[in-house]
């Protein structure tokens, strides 16, 4: 393999905005030689002027595409060998490709992902959202996904930092789904299914925005619960798997215990005991990374994460198709 093969960053943009052309400016300080930049959109945007790099606009010619339909566009126009996927809501590390890249001389690796870390610059509500995202607590073993992990193999890994083997990607037929949330997860199964190897490696950094805790945030989260859910029951290889559902049991458990303790001693005794237990997890599992208040707020965030994403998991499981 060449030392710095091509490759071709795809960029689905469905937000355009100010934040997305400053996030646009810092790929200029990517230390790598041989990449492109492929953004895709709905409608005609006026590109930044960069230094040393190529971006090129493609618009899809069609309305409200989606993330994984945006990135099958790009694939027709991927001149690299390999294709990096990140979002509209994030920039990479300057040494995000050339992390990345050396991972890939192990030819049994077709994809590599990395942590999308919280910006420094996003806003205190933002942080407080990074804080949730980055507890043991709120994210389980999913946690290497928001802050740096172990390198490892894994089965499943979100597009916001994905690079992939340009000839794998053809040999799947690319995203092929028009998911809007968990069309990663349908991509990274068919990977799976042809017997291709995911890594993670924690070195391959990004920086991802958060939405706001709470009302964004958790809106988010019921979209993503929602999808998972249709995932476990649709596609059992990769996301019928028992910490998934755990946050479904705390939701109805929660609940029961809030219907009941009007009427039952037990049911109470033991709603006061669980809920200041688990906020008192919640906040061991952050309190070395911020403030007491802060760490009450972001309780508040872990423990409404576990009830919105379980009833949604429930919701999307039972659910016959799941539309965009």
């Amino acid at each position: 393999m060449n030392k710095y093969p091509k490759v071709s960053i795809i960029i689905p943009l469905y937000v355009i905005s100010d934040r997305f052309f400053e996030d646009l400016i810092k790929f200029n300080n990517l230390d790598y030689p041989n990449f492109e930049i492929l953004i895709v959109c709905d409608q005609k945007v006026a590109l930044p002027r960069f230094k040393k790099i190529k971006a090129r606009l493609i618009l899809t010619g069609q309305s409200n595409t989606g993330p994984a339909e945006k990135r099958d566009i790009a694939l027709k126009y991927a001149k690299g060998e390999f294709c990096a996927f990140i979002d509209d809501d994030a920039y990479p590390h300057p040494l995000w490709l050339k992390n990345a890249v050396p991972n890939f001389l192990d030819t049994s690796i077709v994809a590599v992902g990395g942590p999308g870390v919280t910006p420094p610059e996003d806003t205190y509500w933002g942080q407080m959202t990074g804080l949730v995202y980055g507890s043991f607590f709120c994210s389980g073993f999913a946690q290497y996904r928001f802050v740096k992990g172990k390198r490892q193999y894994v089965r499943d890994y979100p597009a916001y930092n994905l690079l992939i083997r340009k000839t794998a990607l053809l040999k799947v037929g690319g995203y092929g789904n028009h998911f809007y949330g968990g069309e990663d997860t349908f991509l990274c199964l068919k990977l799976v299914k042809k017997g291709f190897k995911i890594f993670y490696d924690p070195n391959v950094l990004i920086f991802h925005h958060r939405r706001p805790l709470f009302v964004s945030y958790l809106k988010q989260i019921a979209n993503v619960g929602r999808h998972r859910g249709y995932f476990a029951r649709v596609f059992p290889q990769t996301s019928f798997t028992w910490e998934y559902f755990i946050p479904s049991i705390l939701a109805i458990s929660l609940i029961a215990l809030i219907v009941l303790s009007p009427f039952q001693t037990w049911a109470q005794l033991l709603l006061f005991t669980l809920l200041p237990f688990f906020y008192l997890l919640a906040i061991l599992s952050v309190i070395n990374k911020t403030n007491i208040l802060d760490a009450l707020i972001v309780s508040t965030g872990i423990i409404l994460t576990h009830m919105v994403y379980g009833l949604n998991f429930i919701q999307g499981y039972l659910t016959k198709q799941l539309l965009r």
